[in-house]
């Protein structure tokens, strides 16, 4: 297994500048995932580690070996792809073996290390089918398995799970997660799916206009975003404009709110739908402290496990409201009106940012 260490690494297509010197360590059997929006250098930086993609500038090492400059073969990695990339013409058995015999490894060790492999990916049965007889997850099983029967130093992944449905989706990315503890492999992960992300990964790096936003565990991440850009991208967030007077947010809908901590300059608040407490008007319960709001319900959506509220408070303001079904049990409907509670240790506070001024 290796440490991967990209130092200042850059690449530009042209006069684009697609990934902008960016300094990144991944530990030695870290999952790390790397997220992001379509066109943020994610994947870009993802091929780079591979070689599959020449570095315009800086250096990349697995542990204290140079790989900058080094051909995909030589670097000790196994890719999976978004697109699985099985050859249509070979069978399950065949598309596992095929990079150890381009490595030339001899036969009898073919042939028990692809057994061991597809016994790791619960595909042993289906060694002789050809992948249009396969499902998607068993087919991105197999692309698995063929990065993994090579013995790689380093595991990389290419949202290999976007062509599958939900349900096969949160199947396969236990058993990616699981094969990948077992193995203790040092695993790249890119995806713009947060849920994924933060399933999946040890460590997350935000990734915006081809730099790193924001590093951290998910709960970092999600807790404690260092960014308006980040605690909307992780997840939702109502986002106040307005102005920081002690500990008291003025916001430009008229609300003053109590908040914890202090960031000076702040003109941006932010609080996650689901640390807000709402309550019936003419119901019993105390809200948060200080940061007590009445509105209107104006939408009302069953997700499962969650009930989601559009709250109105003015006429030109709303605020999300997001409760487990165990407390959205209280009749509230549209219509209603309602209070609610905002915790002021809940509240991220960042600078101004006109892209998340409400």
């Amino acid at each position: 297994m290796s440490k991967i260490t990209l130092s200042n690494i850059v690449k530009n297509f042209g006069a684009f500048e697609a990934v902008k010197e960016m300094s990144l360590e991944v530990a030695d059997g870290e999952f790390l995932a790397l997220l992001g929006p379509s066109g943020c250098g994610k994947t870009t930086t993802l091929r780079m580690v591979a070689g599959f993609v020449d570095v315009t500038a800086g250096r990349i090492h697995f542990g204290d070996r140079d790989v900058t400059d080094l051909p995909p073969n030589r670097r000790d990695t196994g890719m999976v792809f978004q697109g699985f990339a099985l050859f249509p013409h070979m069978t399950v058995r065949q598309n596992v073996s095929y990079g150890l015999e381009m490595r030339r490894v001899s036969r009898p060790e073919i042939e028990q290390r692809v057994v061991r492999v597809l016994d790791l990916v619960r595909l042993g049965q289906f060694a002789d089918r050809y992948p249009r007889q396969l499902s998607g997850g068993q087919q991105q099983r197999v692309a698995l398995a063929r990065a993994l029967v090579i013995n790689p130093h380093v595991l990389l992944l290419d949202e290999p799970l976007s062509a599958l449905d939900a349900k096969l989706r949160h199947e396969v990315r236990l058993q990616i997660r699981q094969l990948q503890q077992s193995l203790g492999l040092t695993t790249i992960f890119v995806t713009h799916d947060q849920e994924e992300a933060l399933s999946l990964a040890d460590r997350l790096v935000v990734m915006n206009g081809g730099a790193i936003e924001q590093i951290g565990t998910p709960e970092d991440l999600y807790e404690r975003p260092g960014t308006p850009f980040v605690a909307d991208f992780i997840g939702k967030t109502n986002f106040f404009a307005g102005r920081l007077s002690g500990a008291t947010f003025a916001t430009s809908c008229g609300l003053e709110l109590a908040v914890s901590g202090n960031r000076r300059n702040a003109g941006l608040l932010g609080i996650r739908p689901e640390k807000i407490e709402l309550f019936p008007q003419a119901g019993s319960g105390e809200a948060a402290e200080g940061n007590t709001v009445s509105g209107t319900v104006e939408l009302v959506s069953y997700l499962g496990p969650w009930t989601e509220y559009s709250v109105r408070l003015s006429s030109d303001r709303s605020i999300l409201v997001r409760q487990g079904n165990s407390e959205a049990m209280r009749s509230i409907d549209v219509g209603d009106p309602v209070r609610i509670g905002i915790p002021a240790n809940a509240c991220f506070l960042f600078e101004s940012d006109a892209r998340f001024a409400a």
